[in-house]
This record gives C-alpha cells, sequence and structure tokens, in this order.
C-alpha cells in the first residue's frame, strides 16, 4: 500500500520546480504512515527490517538526489540522507511506536484484553525448530538495549516512560 501511494504521488515526486521539503513533507505525512500502520504491533525480523529500510531511501533518493562531488556525480549516502532528511530512519520509527503501544498496554487495567494477553503465558509444547518471534520478545529486547532493566516496572511511571522515548527519539542509539 505504502508503495501504491509513493507512485500516486510520483507527479509531485518528480518535477524540480517542487522544493525538497515539501516533497519531505509528502513523504513524511502521506507516505510514511501508511507503511508504518499498525507498526506498534508488529513483530520484526531483520529481512523485515532491512525491506522498510531500502523502501524508505528509495523515496529519499528521490527526493533529494544525487550530489557532485568534484565534478562527478554520486548517489547520496544512507547517512547523508538522514541528515536532510531530519528524522530517524523508519526502523527505530517503527520500535519506538511498539515501546510507546507497550507502556500504554502494561498502564491499563488489570480486566483489559490487551494487558491480559501481554502477560500471559502460553501453555502446552512448542513445535519442532527454531523458535517464532514474539511480540513480547521484540519490546524485551528494545528496552534492554535502553537499559531499563525491568521495562515493566519503568513504564508504569507513565512521564518517565515518555521522557526516556522523547530523549531516544531525539538522539537515536536504539
Amino acid at each position: 500500500m505504502a508503495n501504491r501511494a509513493y507512485y500516486g504521488l510520483q507527479n509531485h515526486m518528480k518535477p524540480r520546480n517542487i522544493s525538497r521539503n515539501i516533497k519531505t513533507l509528502l513523504y513524511k505525512t502521506l507516505i510514511r504512515p501508511v507503511l508504518t500502520y499498525g507498526a506498534e504491533t508488529w513483530v520484526l525480523s531483520k529481512q523485515d527490517e532491512h525491506h522498510l529500510s531500502i523502501f524508505e531511501r528509495k523515496i529519499l533518493r528521490r527526493i533529494y538526489g544525487p550530489v557532485t562531488d568534484g565534478g562527478r556525480w554520486r548517489i547520496r549516502t544512507n547517512q547523508e540522507l538522514y541528515q536532510l532528511c531530519g528524522e530517524s530512519d523508519i526502523v527505530i520509527f517503527c520500535k519506538l511506536s511498539r515501546l510507546i503501544w507497550a507502556g500504554h498496554v502494561i498502564r491499563q487495567d488489570d480486566d483489559d484484553l490487551s494487558r491480559r494477553v501481554l502477560l500471559s503465558e502460553p501453555g502446552g509444547k512448542r513445535p519442532r525448530g527454531r523458535p517464532r518471534l514474539h511480540w513480547k520478545d521484540g519490546v524485551k529486547e528494545d528496552a534492554a538495549k535502553l537499559a531499563c532493566g525491568n521495562w515493566t516496572v519503568f513504564a508504569l511511571n507513565r512521564e518517565g516512560w515518555r521522557k526516556l522515548l522523547k530523549e531516544i527519539e531525539a538522539n537515536p542509539g536504539l
């Protein structure tokens, strides 16, 4: 769907008389929300993260184009693209969305369905092979990178949790 939104806006992304700021604004307001719809509940594998990053860089390269370097044209590096865009990459955005949602769920009442599902431990025997990725494990991993320790206790303090996530959004080291 995000690809469809992008190609629907091709007439606005190609012309040079439309400023880069307008094109970036179009990306941030019309394409990125379609791309990340429901990202709070995603279980991201490395391959998913890779595909999201590729899609985002494709659009940013269309917006910012190549650059001349010593009389030769070259493609901008990924770091240059993210500096020009002024935001962190799409994977960090998805992980922050997931942490925001996890904090919301953990603060809900004990009888709320989403909280009961989050805190439940499924019984039974797991199938053979590699264990499947779980949303809860992704949240634990992201919180461990933040050095939160027990994230569920930390997330119960709404203001502290929001402050921590705002700091991470400003200085993405996730």
